[in-house]
């Protein structure tokens, strides 16, 4: 297996080291995306030599403690080590050992985790605060890089500080799960030869997580790589879901509830259907919103045309909707036959629509507006009497330069060419008028097509004449 991509984390690691100044970085991010291995690269590439702890969950403050004191005294064996109780006594030997460092180069730590060391009553924050203000921060040669997969956490706590750290930090790289184009680099790393769809079908299963994509094992079929990892007997991932939310969020019940609401509401629910669908109340769901969203498994999205700007709640988590849809409570499964039925078909539709808004990037790339500022939604049209017919469009994507130029982006996710019928035009005619309708002609708008494999041109695609984007673009 090889070390892929994060270029941007690895060049921006690479300036931080190059100042003549102490650093204090943070590095947040989903659980398993590669934070630490991207540490860990940039260290070794760097021939850096760098003193590395990571936190522990459900371990108490005093093995912890020794955990740290026992990875000490291997890094350094000289050190007088002494009694060692507290996150005081560790973060005070932390200092001899930087005082036996060459001054010529950076002495980088790296507390991996971080949020798993603060345990309760533990004094953990504020020793580490004093570390860094009385002695890091007087340092040139101190490179400190702390992370954590509770990004809630890291934000609250350390970025967001009102108290000893707050302002000391003096950069932060916030990690994100991997591209379709990402994706594809990784598997062809570690072995795979693959049709842009099958990498949209593993990228549909398991998201953009590199150390799920890396657990896929390259000598079997995609389908059966994921029969093997989320499926057979001793499946890798077949508990990963409930263990991931139980190590991110110390009362997991209401997160864990959101992201089943939200894994069968692809267009998203505001936060009083939110409290309705859970049961919980909405007091006690804002947190849980908060918090799903700084970890990157929600994204909130302002509802088109709302005056009262009333947000979405959206997943945006492909790993969480497969898990929701096909592991959790099958017993047993066969994905090598599932993966052929109707019912993933239809559920691979609306998960192809939910790629695309993951991509968005990409499809602006391809249409030629990567510079001009967008917003992007989800919009429906609710019939107001029996003779109005309500509808609803994938994505839009608004300009937000003042030219009321507006993308209906309808997706579509099929073996080969998508074909437009007489009926297919019809209705996307009638989508376009509805929604001229509803917002009194303010948009100029235009038609995109996001086929996997293209549209195959016929009489209704020339009249239509659409933008075509295909697999090919969201993985350039």
């Amino acid at each position: 297996m090889y070390f892929v991509e994060r270029v941007d984390e690895l060049n921006k690691l690479t300036e931080i080291h190059a100042r003549p100044n102490p650093a204090f970085v943070v590095i947040y991010g989903r659980r398993r995306i590669g934070k630490t291995e991207t540490v860990r690269h940039f260290c070794e590439r760097n021939a850096i030599n760098y003193l590395e702890f990571a936190g522990k969950l459900e371990q108490s403050k005093a093995q912890q403690v020794q955990g740290f004191a026992r990875k000490l005294a291997r890094y350094a064996p000289d050190l007088n080590m002494g009694e060692v109780n507290s996150w005081q006594d560790i973060f005070y030997l932390l200092e001899d050992y930087i005082e036996t460092q060459p001054t010529d180069k950076k002495t980088v730590l790296f507390l991996d985790e971080l949020p798993w060391m603060d345990t309760p009553k533990s004094g953990f924050l504020g020793d580490l605060a004093s570390f860094w203000n009385e002695y890091c921060s007087r340092k040139s040669n101190v490179m400190l890089i702390v992370c954590g997969s509770a990004a809630s956490y890291m934000l609250k706590k350390i970025l967001q500080d009102k108290g000893p750290l707050h302002g000391r930090v003096t950069d932060k790289i916030g990690m994100e799960q991997f591209n379709l184009k990402s994706t594809k680099v990784l598997l062809e790393a570690n072995g795979w030869t693959l049709s842009n769809k099958s990498i949209t079908d593993i990228y549909m299963a398991l998201g953009g997580v590199a150390k799920y994509l890396m657990s896929l094992n390259s000598q079997l079929t995609p389908n059966q790589a994921i029969q093997e990892l989320c499926f057979s007997k001793n499946a890798l991932l077949k508990t990963e879901y409930q263990t991931l939310f139980h190590s991110l969020f110390r009362d997991a019940k209401a997160h864990y509830a959101i992201m089943g609401v939200l894994a069968n509401r692809w267009e998203g629910l505001n936060q009083e259907d939110i409290a309705t669908n859970t049961g919980l109340s909405r007091a006690y769901i804002t947190r849980a919103l908060d918090e799903l969203t700084a970890s990157g498994f929600i994204t909130m999205k302002p509802l088109f045309g709302n005056k009262k700007r009333e947000a979405l709640y959206v997943g945006s988590d492909m790993f969480s909707y497969f898990h929701h849809q096909w592991i959790a409570g099958a017993s047993t499964r066969d994905w090598t036959t599932t993966a052929f039925t109707q019912s993933y078909r239809s559920w691979s539709g609306f998960a192809f629509e939910k790629v695309c808004h993951l991509h968005v990037d990409q499809i602006k790339q391809a249409l030629g507006i990567s510079g001009i500022p967008t917003s992007t939604h989800y919009w429906s049209h609710t019939p107001q009497d029996k003779s109005d017919q309500g509808t609803q469009i994938d994505l839009l994507i608004k300009h937000e330069n003042g030219s009321r130029d507006i993308e209906l982006v309808e997706c579509k996710y099929y073996e080969g060419e998508f074909v437009i019928s007489k009926s297919y035009k019809q209705e996307l005619q009638r989508k376009r008028a509805v929604f001229n309708e509803s917002t009194g002609n303010k948009f100029n708008v235009r038609i995109v097509l996001c086929a996997a494999e293209g549209v195959a041109r016929n009489e209704h695609l020339d009249e239509l004449n659409p933008k075509v984007i295909t697999l090919e673009d969201l993985i350039k």
